[in-house]
């Protein structure tokens, strides 16, 4: 029976994760901070690995490699990792596949198991022991095929006096605190993946606001903002004649002419629209649009000459040409949550939106892929000379008629 009284003293350590778990810290902080406290307790690790898969857009996991006392490497993985060589041998994916939550191996002696290539790895660069262990990181089971989990990984070696590895009650404060750990991290990342998931579907700011509480509905403010309204030019038809995941492809090529420009612009992008796209460029002050209007107009004009570039490439391999139309407008706008009790949509609505919507309509009437409202063009001082006056046109569904402009080019 093994003598209990040397097992390390593990109740610090599990306070201290407790502890951690509830604040802010980032988890290169929390991973580095356990793994020094865990060797400083007695327990010989020589390298310490955490893979976090979560739920986000580009990322699939973001990794963590701790050794000789300090994080060594931070990686985020691409959802197309799952598809390489590398991932395909992995003993992680070993383990997700057949729900396989713990993995021991010894690397050298009699019972050295070198089934991965990785521990062989391990084992020539000297290390004696690796254990894995995967815990769920999802926030349901009723969706399993999203796989959000997370890993942990240890081995030890020679170099801290391990060269047969850990002893039994070294291996069992390694898992104990593992859980603890892994709790820890769980808790600590949730609101951060919480706020990635929220800005992807709303937008930076709509999810800033989101996270910090602004969640009841009716709770809106009225603020003046530069409105870029798009649209697909001739969509319907391209829609109609074309086969669905085709469609879906060049409609995400248009988006992508849209995102970039406007988020370096400072701006968000708040819905999609079947195929088009409605953005807010905010003044920091809420008020004064002239501080952001040159940089929404930057931003149509790069939307535009990405969409043309696209085109050329789209049209070179034989497939027809898409267009866009595109209205900037300046006005005040209703900015919040609005919708049922418990569905709501963060959004901005307001007679600007409204307007802008119609003016992007008037590009097709007149031929132009810009238009830009008088209200933009009166805000917009140190670009107006870059502003061609197309006279006086009706908007559907508005009173009055109202001065259009559009770009020299």
């Amino acid at each position: 029976m093994p003598d209990l009284s040397l097992k390390p003293n593990l109740i610090p350590l599990h306070a201290w994760l407790i502890e951690a778990g509830t604040k802010d810290a980032a988890p290169e902080t929390l991973f580095e901070g356990f793994c020094g406290r865990l060797t400083a307790a007695g327990v010989p690790i020589v390298r310490g690995f955490l893979s976090i898969a979560g739920l986000h857009p580009l990322r699939r996991a973001h990794s963590l490699t701790w050794n000789d006392g300090r994080i060594v490497e931070v990686t985020d993985f691409g959802h197309a990792t799952m598809a390489t060589a590398v991932w395909q041998a992995s003993p992680f994916r070993h383990m997700l596949d057949t729900k396989t939550r713990r993995l021991h191996r010894r690397l050298v002696g009699d019972d050295a198991v070198l089934d991965f290539e990785v521990l062989r790895e391990f084992r020539d660069a000297g290390m004696s022991e690796w254990l894995a262990l995967m815990y769920g990181f999802g926030w349901s089971a009723a969706r399993p095929a999203t796989n959000q989990f997370g890993v942990l990984s240890w081995t030890t070696s020679t170099a801290v006096g391990r060269g047969n590895g850990w002893s039994a009650l070294e291996l069992a404060a390694i898992e104990e605190l593992s859980g603890t750990l892994a709790l820890a991290v769980k808790g600590n990342i949730a609101p951060a993946v919480a706020h990635d998931l929220l800005a992807a579907y709303l937008g930076g700011d709509a999810a800033e606001r989101v996270s910090t509480g602004q969640v009841q509905r009716g709770s809106v403010s009225r603020i003046a903002a530069a409105i870029l309204c798009a649209d697909v030019r001739g969509f319907t038809n391209f829609a109609e004649e074309t086969a669905p995941e085709e469609v879906t492809r060049r409609l995400n090529g248009i988006f992508d002419c849209l995102g970039d420009p406007v988020r370096a612009a400072g701006g968000e992008i708040l819905k999609f629209l079947g195929n088009g796209v409605l953005a807010v460029f905010l003044p920091p002050d809420g008020a004064n649009v002239a501080v952001v209007t040159p940089a929404a107009l930057a931003a149509a004009r790069e939307i535009l000459a990405r969409v043309e570039a696209l085109n050329s490439t789209e049209t070179a391999a034989g497939n027809p040409a898409l267009g866009l139309d595109i209205a900037l407008h300046a006005g005040e706008v209703t900015y919040g949550n609005i919708g049922t009790a418990d569905r709501l949509d963060f959004t901005a609505i307001g007679p600007a939106v409204n307007e802008a919507a119609r003016l992007e309509g008037l590009c097709k009437v007149l031929g132009k892929p810009i238009l830009i409202s008088k209200s933009f063009a009166q805000a917009a001082e140190g670009v107006r000379e870059s502003l061609l006056s197309l006279g006086r046109h009706p908007l559907r569904g508005v009173r009055e008629a109202h001065e259009v402009f559009t770009i020299y080019t």
